[in-house]
């Protein structure tokens, strides 16, 4: 069918970005030679993704949608929120990790010329809404002090995302950077003591 056709070749293209982006690196990658590699026209590419940096969104956001759905499915029954949010951490680091070029160069290129239109935004909603869940969980056990609105995801993430960069620069380890996001997530969840 068609739509099989159009799957088909999203997938070519998919596989063709990820070969010419191990072989030259984003700098040197032109949608020509993923293209070329994929067996198809230039213009075909271009029906299924704008350029290079939403080829690199599409196989991170493929990889990640794997990687977070072995981490929830392995996550502990019990344990507290700081566990179960490091746990899900260390799947996205070892991910990151497994991909360092491709994720340097999606975190590069994400930070400021993020495709609206992309996977990223609904997979980006849907982490908020677990961590959320997660915190609201954890506010119910009582286990945290109540927060208002979005500030325990924003900084969840802020403390994650600057421990994943700090990684992909290789400038911490793995064990390093769950260390730390352990250790400031308990200053940063501390439950207030009553006087």
């Amino acid at each position: 069918t068609r739509a099989e056709q159009k799957q088909d070749t999203r997938e070519k293209l998919l596989t063709a970005a990820r070969t010419v982006l191990a072989r030259r690196g984003l700098e040197k990658t032109t949608t020509r030679e993923i293209a070329l590699t994929a067996g198809v026209a230039s213009g075909t590419l271009f029906l299924h993704f704008p350029g290079v940096p939403a080829l690199v969104e599409a196989l991170l956001d493929s990889h990640l949608e794997r990687t977070l759905a072995r981490a929830y499915t392995s996550l502990p029954r019990r344990g507290s929120l700081i566990h179960r949010l490091v746990h899900v951490a260390r799947h996205l680091y070892d991910s990151y990790g497994a991909e360092a070029d491709l994720s340097r160069a999606w975190v590069a290129n994400s930070l400021f010329h993020a495709d609206p239109q992309g996977p990223a935004v609904p997979r980006l909603k849907a982490f908020e809404e677990w961590v959320s869940s997660e915190i609201a969980a954890a506010e119910a056990r009582k286990e945290i002090a109540p927060m208002p609105g979005r500030l325990g995801f924003l900084m969840f993430f802020s403390l994650y995302f600057s421990l994943l960069v700090a990684g992909l620069r290789k400038e911490l380890t793995r064990e390093q950077q769950l260390a730390m996001l352990t250790q400031a997530l308990e200053r940063s969840f501390r439950k207030e003591k009553k006087s």
